[in-house]
């Protein structure tokens, strides 16, 4: 499988996406920031149905995007 790449939807200057990068800094984890715009947040909406961030998006399936995405499904609640 890919390494996933994982985007971090956010806002300058918001405390919770600070506390949000500083967690994910501290674990090492590697990720990507998107500075939302404060008055559109369809974005936000779109891929979490909700409009406040931080939101992290997990990308799966970057080359073999179905196998990826079939080893991928252990890993996910059911809701």
């Amino acid at each position: 499988m890919s390494p996933k790449r994982r985007l971090l939807l956010r806002i300058e200057g918001c405390p919770f996406c600070v506390r949000a990068e500083q967690a994910l800094d501290e674990a090492g984890i590697v990720y990507e920031k998107l500075d939302i715009n404060p008055a559109d947040r369809a974005l936000v909406m779109t891929l979490s149905g909700q409009r406040t961030v931080p939101v992290l998006v997990e990308v799966v399936g970057c080359e073999g995007q179905d196998d990826d995405i079939i080893a991928h499904i252990p890993t996910l609640k059911i809701q």
